[in-house]
């Protein structure tokens, strides 16, 4: 019996099984196979983490309108001083003169006023005196409030820019952070101070639920300071799209110098949150990303709002508990494909 014909056609049912099982598995592998996790909602107590320097409240350098030779200093750098007191004096020589001049047109300026009571004096000699007296009285003042400088506000006397001896003249301070006006002597308000630190658009709202903030230095870890939020600038930067917020810190015993680094937290009242891995967000931003959720099986993509990061999730709105939002094989989905749900 000839066997050839029986083997050609074993050969041919072969292969053609084997077409059947390559178009099935084709298919099988069309179906993108994902992992999905299922939202719960966590209850949180949110913490917005910023960084800042910590600032004096006031700060000023003070100078005089004209220079001069520094006469005296009456305290030392690092003494408190109170709102008024003397604290530098000028030399005086053109305050002297301004003087004598506005002692001499006094003295005629009365005289002519107590001619003119009398009828003895025109009304053009009264007022023409009365011009220079002013004119002097003016002079003397401006030399007299030049010639000493005083504390514009209570503070700590932080540094001399000028010694006893030398000539104040108008050269700007270079230290940054701080300010850079001319001066003689650098007075800081320090009690209380503030920290100033920039807030992204998308969390100004936020700052009306603020219940608390902390804010902690690297010189003292294991204090927490509580300060309070005392101005939202409002305006924008327009490279950053931020705001600038304005925090002031009680500072009774001076720990807290200007120039330290200062973490801050601002802490909100609890509340049940969504939180995601972030490898679960794609096309993501600052402020937005896009999940893709599962619905009777079929792959659907949902824009969500990024609120934070916290411990490596993100806290999200906008995915409600229950969602199934997949983890894996995101780049493989389109919208509405069919998946199949890895177990």
């Amino acid at each position: 019996m000839n066997k050839k014909p029986v083997l050609i056609l074993l050969m041919i049912l072969a292969i053609s099984c084997n077409m059947d099982n390559d178009t099935t598995d084709s298919h099988t592998d069309s179906t993108p196979q994902v992992s999905v996790l299922i939202a719960e909602k966590e209850l949180y107590k949110p913490k917005l983490p910023f960084t800042g320097t910590i600032k004096p409240f006031r700060e000023a350098n003070l100078g005089a309108a004209i220079p001069g030779r520094v006469e005296k200093l009456h305290f030392s750098e690092g003494e408190f001083v109170t709102k008024g007191s003397l604290i530098a004096q000028l030399s005086g020589e053109a305050a002297a003169i301004a003087r004598h001049e506005y002692e001499i047109l006094k003295k005629d300026y009365e005289r002519i006023a107590r001619l003119r009571e009398k009828g003895s004096s025109t009304q053009q000699d009264y007022e023409h005196i009365k011009a220079k007296f002013k004119a002097a009285e003016a002079k003397y003042d401006f030399f007299k409030k030049n010639s000493e400088i005083r504390a514009p506000f209570s503070g700590v006397i932080v540094e001399y820019l000028v010694n006893e001896g030398e000539t104040f003249s108008f050269s700007p301070g270079l230290e940054p952070g701080y300010s850079h006006a001319s001066g003689i002597v650098r007075l800081m308000q320090m009690n209380p101070v503030k920290i100033n630190i920039d807030v992204n658009e998308r969390l100004i709202p936020e700052l009306d639920n603020i219940i608390k903030t902390a804010i902690k230095t690297d010189v003292y870890p294991n204090e927490i300071f509580e300060g309070k939020i005392s101005f939202i600038r409002p305006v924008l930067s327009t490279a950053s799209r931020t705001a600038t917020v304005e925090i002031m810190v009680d500072n009774p015993g001076k720990k807290l110098m200007p120039g330290m680094f200062a973490r801050v937290n601002l802490e909100m009242e609890k509340d049940s949150l969504v939180f995601l891995p972030r490898h679960a967000l794609f096309d993501r931003d600052d402020m937005t990303a896009f999940v893709w959720i599962i619905e009777n099986g079929y792959a659907t993509k949902r824009q969500t709002a990024i609120m934070f990061e916290h411990n490596g999730k993100m806290a999200i709105k906008n995915i409600e508990k229950g969602d199934s939002v997949v983890i894996s094989s995101l780049h493989a989905l389109t919208e509405n494909i069919k998946v199949h749900v890895r177990n």
